[in-house]
């Protein structure tokens, strides 16, 4: 008898791709709920900055400002905060310039009133920031330095290794040279990945006078909470929303895992990618098919992340390398390594066929649904499949057993 398939499209770079699950094999679509967006996130914000006496005073007197755009869900979700604040400064035009990071989307300057936006690159000026103890002397765009009033706007969403990312980043790693940000991943004190993530806190702690816009998004990328507050304040509110917005109980462990890696900025190299992994792998039996759609526009990404997955050295030999000195594209080589003894990964990007299979192991796949066959047949044709269409926003876990 013939059954009905799913048609289930995964973000992939820009664009998205479909893959069909026969409906009888799918048991989940893991993905955030979509209850209780914020009727009008343009109101609710103006609400929070006129609460903010503090932000109300340097708003007025501030002679240079930086507002840092991350990602805000929407274009229409990013102009609207992104005005919010403007009306609130003085002589916005003349003193205040907007900073858009590799994750805020493109608009057009006239849909906020000002003349002067700018995208932070690795070419961008950068200037030296407060030394964190010695260890190394960070540096961060110069337009963000010399401000006398930052306001960081976006999303703060889960994160696998860090604990979390997005907003907590908007300072550095994102307004970073790339000479601090391979510091900060290989040369810095660091021993875990969430010592990584305190270091970026500390950085942005370094600086005066600044506030955070932050969101949580919904599933359909909506915000479902906006909160303002330094940065410190933010996430204190935002991190327990965000992980109930983002987590998911698994029941049952499937044969079949289809993922998506969220789409650019979160696939723009497989570097990048592999943080995503760990959701989709939490939900697989052991020895299951993890499928995972991510275009990798940039290719492998970091250097030591290649050279670390091109030794082919059994992952406790790295795991032990690590714990001399910590480095993250190491790790995440490591990660991946141990992923793959316990699991069959298939990669659909645009990265060589070559190089997926001979460097990093796992089996290239040119789409979602020739990668879906090809574990079928080896699974067999009663396999389970679950499919996560955004693995950078959510959070699965394994429903513990009720005890006895």
């Amino acid at each position: 008898m013939r059954t009905g398939l799913v048609e289930i499209w995964l973000p992939y770079g820009r664009s998205e791709i479909p893959v069909r699950v026969p409906e009888e094999r799918l048991v989940d679509i893991l993905k955030p709920e979509n209850d209780n967006p914020v009727a009008d996130p343009a109101a609710k914000a103006t609400e929070l900055l006129k609460s903010s006496d503090s932000f109300l005073n340097k708003a007025h007197d501030a002679s240079r400002v930086c507002i840092v755009l991350g990602s805000c869900g929407t274009e229409k979700t990013t102009i609207e905060l992104t005005k919010a604040v403007l009306q609130f400064i003085s002589n916005a035009e003349s003193s205040t310039t907007i900073l858009c990071t590799e994750e805020s989307v493109a608009f057009d300057p006239a849909a906020v009133g000002i003349a002067r936006v700018l995208r932070h690159t690795p070419q961008s000026e950068t200037a030296d920031c407060t030394p964190l103890k010695e260890r190394f002397t960070p540096q961060v765009n110069s337009e963000f330095v010399k401000a006398d009033l930052r306001v960081l706007i976006g999303e703060l969403r889960p994160h696998e290794f860090l604990g979390y990312a997005g907003l907590c980043d908007l300072v550095f790693p994102y307004l970073g040279s790339d000479a601090s940000i391979a510091t900060h991943l290989s040369g810095s004190s660091a021993s875990t990945p969430n010592d990584l993530h305190k270091e970026r806190l500390e950085i942005a702690a370094s600086f005066g006078n600044v506030y955070s816009l932050g969101l949580g998004l919904d599933g359909e990328l909506r915000p479902s909470a906006l909160v303002f507050d330094n940065m410190e304040g933010s996430l204190a509110s935002l991190e327990p929303i965000v992980s109930k917005i983002y987590s998911k109980q698994i029941t049952k462990r499937v044969d079949i895992m289809v993922m998506s890696s969220g789409g650019a900025p979160f696939d723009s190299t497989l570097a990048r990618a592999v943080e995503s992994f760990q959701p989709g792998l939490n939900a697989l039996k052991r020895e299951g098919a993890l499928i995972v759609a991510a275009e990798c526009e940039q290719g492998h990404g970091g250097h030591q992340f290649y050279e670390w997955s091109a030794e082919h050295k059994e992952p406790r030999h790295l795991e032990s390398r690590l714990r001399h000195h910590f480095n993250y594209e190491g790790f995440k080589a490591s990660f991946l390594g141990r992923a793959i003894q316990a699991h069959r990964i298939y990669l659909v990007s645009t990265i060589p066929d070559h190089y997926v299979e001979n460097v990093f192991n796992m089996k290239p796949s040119s789409t979602v649904n020739a990668a879906l066959q090809s574990a079928q047949r080896v699974h067999g044709s009663e396999s389970t499949i679950s499919v996560i269409p955004n693995a950078c926003r959510v959070i699965t876990r394994m429903l513990e057993a009720p005890k006895q």
